[in-house]
């Protein structure tokens, strides 16, 4: 089995993990309590026909589902946008604990690495909450906002953070449900980067 396979497994249980506890979902935002969930809150309900369509399966090594958000200058922002880079796309909310804890990570994370980008996704916030929280936090990483929950619904989200790796093409690499340190995102993009040297 190639690095590459490897990694796109170890994503893949990731994502399979990530769906698989997340197919309950609170009706409000609360932590949760099982050890599998350490590191996650639970996503506000999501409206059950909110589900990606057939020709945007949510599925490692297709496209990643396209989407187009305002960002907090009310600019629209797209997956798209950043063709040619790694994208690490985070589900987030403010009022999300382990979101809040995994930010200066990432913010590091995307300020030291030039061929990747994070792109913070809030869910279902208004623009001044986040604006805000941005501004708070000195995060330069750009930002777009999910108001409706549409976005975060159709890449199967149902707990804070989580976050989807995209490669430099737009495939789906696979998603990590919960906070990660600064050592594991390290360690994912360094081997994804590596694949892509091959």
């Amino acid at each position: 089995m190639t690095k590459r396979n490897i990694i796109i497994v170890i994503l893949a249980i990731g994502l399979v993990v990530g769906l698989y506890y997340g197919t309950k979902v609170e009706t409000s935002p609360e932590k949760t309590n099982t050890a599998q969930e350490e590191n996650v809150e639970k996503a506000p309900e999501e409206k059950a026909d909110e589900k990606p369509s057939a020709e945007e399966e949510l599925a490692v090594g297709k496209p990643a589902p396209k989407f187009t958000l305002k960002d907090l200058n009310g600019k629209d922002v797209s997956l798209s946008d950043y063709k040619g880079k790694i994208v690490l796309i985070n589900f987030w909310a403010t009022w999300c604990a382990y979101c809040d804890m995994e930010m200066p990570d990432l913010e590091k994370l995307n300020k030291e690495n030039d061929d990747l980008v994070v792109l913070a996704v809030n869910v279902r916030e208004g623009k001044d909450i986040v604006e805000k929280y941005i501004k708070e936090g000195k995060y330069t990483f750009p930002v777009a906002l999910d108001e409706s929950g549409d976005v975060s619904a159709k890449y199967l989200v149902s707990a804070f953070p989580t976050t989807y790796f995209v490669d430099k093409e737009g495939l789906l690499l696979g998603a990590v449900p919960g906070m990660m340190t600064a050592a594991q995102m390290d360690e994912i993009v360094g081997n994804i980067r590596a694949e892509i040297e091959k």
